[in-house]
Formats: C-alpha cells, structure tokens, sequence
C-alpha cells in the first residue's frame, strides 16, 4: 500500500508542472499590473451594482440603447440619452453568455446549455438546440449567424480542465435561417470565445483565450475558407469583441491573477477577472506592442 503522503505528492507535483511548465504558453505580460493595461482613465459608469454578472453588450441603434444578458435570466437595456435601466426580457437561463442584437430590433443570445436562442417582444425561441457551450454570436447583413463554441469537451463549470488540457476543443459555426442548417466551418481553437464581423463582411475575428491570439477566418474571395492570424501575444487572453465604427474592433482581455494552491494539494480554481480593453486597429497586427503603439 502506497504511504498517505504519496497521493497529495503527487497532486502537489501535477499542480507545480502546469503552473511552470503548462500546456498552453502564457504571456509573462498577464501576470503583471502594466499601466497600458489597468488603466480605467475616460471610462464613464453607466450602472453599477445592477446587473448579475453580465457577459456581453450589444447596441441596437434604432433604440438608442446597450442590450445584456445576466446571469439570473434577465434580458436588460439601458437607454442612453437618460442612463434608464429597463428590465425587458426574462429567460428561463441561468446560463447566458454572448448575444448580438438583429436588423430587426431582436436580440440572439448564446446559452451554453440551450443553443442559440432569439428574444423578441413575442418572446423567447430557441433557433439552434442542442449546442453546448455556445460563447458568443454575430448577425451578418443576409441573416447569417457566426458563433462559437468554446469547448466540446468540457463545461463551462470545468473550463479550467479546458486551460490545463491545453488542447484545441473550440469551434466556429455558421447558423442559415433560410434552410435551417447549421455548419461547422472552423474547428481546432484552444477555447473560442468572442467573434466580431469585419465592416465588410469579408471575414470574421474569433477569440482564442488560451492562446492570447485572435484568428481570421475568410468569407469572401480568394482566401474563403482559410484561417490565418488576425493579432497575437496579446496582454491577456482575449474574450469578447465588438466592431467600431472605423473598422477597428475593441476587444476585452482576461488577466490570470493566480492559481490557488492549497495544503491538500488541490487546486481549488484560477482566477480569471480583470477585464481590461484593447483596440486593435482593422488590418490586424502580429504584436500586443504594435497594438498598444497604435493605441496612443
């Protein structure tokens, strides 16, 4: 019979080896407190303390108002012109992550344990079931949805087991509202989180938290259907992402503060906050340094 103390050795060992030697590279860069990336200097609060846990944002025009998803269910919109928070929407959920609002004044969402789901006035449709972990979602011009799915493998309870695995179980979707189809156009990205459309339509910009990278996959022209590099060593892993008015995208980054290792040699979770934002310019660039010089 193997000594007690051989299990927690073990475990302590295993805990040690991803930490120093993990299967995905880490940035030295997200460990540190750099002033390009804490910086909250111009940001304006809109509310505070009222909403649970929101993933995303989605600006519908028309409206003139910022659309989230909660985690207690709630579909919510503030108006901008008055900051007035309106309660408009409640899903039977408490699994919401990315939405996208519609041309038509809709809103889609990504519940990672229902599929897509459509929230209109009329109510709430579930328009691609039987998806799990479905992350973040786009509406292109013609009605064609563009999400992820951040892992195939494991939960969204268990993403760290994604982190540690360190292998590629994301995928990119597209969803035809004419013919009902879904298709897999992408697999392999270590944890796909937001996707963005480009101003043209020519190609979209997903996510790849592990890999502190974000891909290019083409729509159109003689690069349809490949996939290259959009930005990478970015200063945190990067999860949502929205398209500017220039052509730019903003992009939200996950800094990774610390594993916390206890005297059981368990690894009880990571910690995974600190969104900071980014502005990468529209051509895409092959450095966080590029990007930040760009920024000032």
């Amino acid at each position: 019979m193997a000594p007690k103390s051989f299990l927690p050795a073990c475990l302590l060992a295993f805990t040690l080896q991803i930490f120093f030697f993990p299967p995905v590279s880490f940035s030295v860069s997200l460990l540190s407190n750099s002033n390009e990336s804490s910086s909250m200097e111009g940001l304006i609060k809109l509310e505070v303390g009222c909403v649970n846990h929101p993933e995303d944002v989605s600006i519908v025009v028309s409206k003139g108002a910022v659309y989230t998803a909660t985690r207690d269910g709630w579909v919510k919109y503030i108006i901008l012109h008055n900051e007035t928070l309106v309660n408009w929407k409640h899903v039977d959920s408490q699994s919401l992550l990315g939405l996208t609002a519609t041309k038509d004044g809709d809103v889609i969402m990504c519940d990672n344990e229902k599929g897509l789901l459509k929230v209109s006035e009329e109510g709430v449709k579930v328009i691609v079931p039987n998806v799990s972990f479905a992350n973040d979602v786009i509406e292109a011009s013609d009605g064609t949805l563009y999400f992820t799915v951040s892992s195939t493998k494991y939960t969204p309870a268990d993403f760290y087991k994604d982190m540690a695995e360190g292998n590629p179980y994301g995928q990119l979707l597209k969803y035809d509202p004419k013919s009902n189809q879904t298709t897999v156009l992408q697999e392999g990205f270590y944890f796909a989180n937001g996707i963005a459309l480009s101003k043209d339509e020519d190609f979209v910009v997903v996510c790849e938290s592990w890999k502190f990278r974000c891909r290019r996959y083409w729509l159109k022209g003689d690069r349809n259907g490949t996939l290259d590099t959009f930005a990478e060593n970015l200063p945190g892993g990067p999860d949502n992402i929205n398209l500017a008015p220039d052509g730019s995208f903003w992009i939200a980054l996950i800094k990774v503060y610390m594993l916390h290792i206890f005297s059981k040699g368990l690894i009880e979770h990571m910690s995974l906050n600190g969104f900071q934002a980014t502005l990468l310019l529209g051509n895409g660039h092959s450095s966080s340094e590029e990007l930040v010089g760009q920024k000032k």
